[in-house]
């Protein structure tokens, strides 16, 4: 097998690529790393949720949403509050100062996407976004 031709790889190593890429971005201009923007921008959307409805949705394993949630309730970022139904369970939802970060950062990760697909023609992005919509489709 030639691993540099082996599409599960490369796509592991593209993903890898632009989150570093946006990474250092997100950790230079708001202090946050890739997990904590991943989290922030899943309670933007779906507040009051629990850390494990958070890890189904991120895809990212429960030790790494806990670690990120403490982290980001550090930073002041996110409020937490004991789940209605489940008494071992917390909410999470972005307090102002955290809606205040992401109504920043949200408009400069559609930049930097953008700045991504203008490499690409308008028939390039398309079929960019049909392959990625058929391969969630075939592994869901």
């Amino acid at each position: 097998m030639e691993l540099n031709q082996f599409i599960p790889y490369q796509l592991s190593i593209l993903s890898l690529k632009i989150s570093n890429g946006i990474a250092e971005h997100y950790q230079d201009q708001f202090g946050i790393n890739t997990a904590e923007w991943r989290v922030l921008v899943i309670l933007y959307k779906n507040p009051d949720i629990t850390a494990k409805k958070i890890a189904q949705l991120t895809q990212m394993d429960k030790v790494r949403i806990s670690r990120t949630v403490k982290s980001l309730l550090n930073k002041k970022y996110l409020n937490q509050q004991p789940h209605p139904l489940d008494a071992r369970a917390k909410n999470y939802k972005l307090n102002e100062r955290g809606r205040y970060l992401m109504r920043a950062v949200i408009p400069d990760a559609l930049r930097y996407e953008e700045q991504l697909l203008s490499q690409l023609s308008a028939d390039e992005r398309q079929q960019l976004q049909h392959l990625i919509a058929k391969f969630n489709q075939i592994l869901d």
